[in-house]
């Protein structure tokens, strides 16, 4: 049997197994001189429920959200979109459990994604700290792709964000 808290607890573990990758992948991203346009990175996770994999882009915005390319000011500059990690199984599975979890999952789908949505961002922003995120001169935010809100970090706060 499948609780909410076992399944976030679950979550919580694999994803600590990746941290050390993202962590440096974002003490790279921290050094980049992006374009002097570029106000804000907004983070977003691309969730793939069926496979368990979590998938991290960055975007590089400008004042007004629009995202900036780095072919415009040439390769002197870090701007646009890139991935900072791809495939992160956050949850495993047994074969023999499949049906189980599922009938879990259609259950309790809204307490589901609100634990990924806590236990991700959680994940991520904590990540984002032990890198030397509070000394990174950008606003930053984190959200899941196609969703309005965002978290944004340094103020902890959520807020809609449109990117």
């Amino acid at each position: 049997m499948f609780s909410i808290q076992d399944y976030t607890e679950t979550v919580s573990v694999c994803l600590e197994k990746h941290s050390e990758d993202v962590i440096s992948e974002l003490k790279q991203i921290f050094q980049l001189p992006f374009l002097p346009e570029v106000k804000k990175i907004a983070f977003r996770m691309f969730k793939e429920p069926m496979a368990f994999e979590l998938t991290v882009m960055y975007y590089a915005l400008d004042a007004d959200g629009k995202e900036r390319y780095y072919d415009e000011m040439g390769d002197k500059y870090a701007g646009g979109s890139e991935e900072v990690a791809e495939e992160i199984p956050y949850f495993q599975l047994p074969d023999d459990a499949t049906d189980a979890f599922e009938a879990f999952r259609e259950l309790q789908e809204d307490a589901v994604e609100k634990a990924d949505e806590q236990v991700m961002v959680a994940w991520f922003s904590d990540c984002y700290k032990r890198a030397g995120g509070e000394a990174f001169p950008l606003e930053v935010s984190i959200g899941f792709h196609d969703d309005v809100k965002s978290y944004f970090i340094k103020r902890g706060a959520w807020a809609e964000d449109r990117h």
